[in-house]
């Protein structure tokens, strides 16, 4: 009986993650002005249980990756973006936090241009959400 009670919700638990597509995607996007002379994107993505590792990013390429909301809704991930001579010029900020209300399944782009950061989920409409300053 216990087997069978453990099948059901391993079963159940699997079903439920195929129907609310509980992955993620998160897409960083290097949007810098091709003309000037520094053009790769530092990027560096975490958790709090997983690093995704330094990445340099060069011109008009995307790092991407998924992100499965675990059974609490409280996974977090945020990143460390930098750019120009010396990787002088960055922000450090949340790239996915559960909200209620918000379906899981989306694609979150994360867009960085020479004047700040910009964001969209889903095709939405494209909106600048940081400056870049001085790290």
């Amino acid at each position: 009986m216990n087997y069978l009670l453990v099948f059901l919700i391993v079963c159940g638990q699997c079903m439920i993650g195929n129907v609310s597509g509980l992955t993620n995607d998160i897409h960083i996007w290097n949007d810098l002005d091709p003309k000037h002379k520094h053009t790769t994107l530092f990027v560096h993505c975490k958790s709090g249980s997983q690093d995704q590792g330094p990445k340099y990013i060069p011109w008009g390429k995307v790092h991407h990756f998924g992100v499965e909301q675990n059974w609490r809704r409280s996974k977090l991930y945020w990143c460390t973006l930098r750019h120009g001579p010396n990787y002088r010029l960055g922000n450090k900020f949340d790239v996915y936090k559960y909200q209620d209300g918000v379906p899981n399944g989306h694609t979150y782009d994360w867009i960085a241009r020479e004047d700040g950061v910009y964001f969209r989920r889903e095709n939405g409409p494209i909106r600048k959400v940081h400056n870049w300053r001085p790290m």
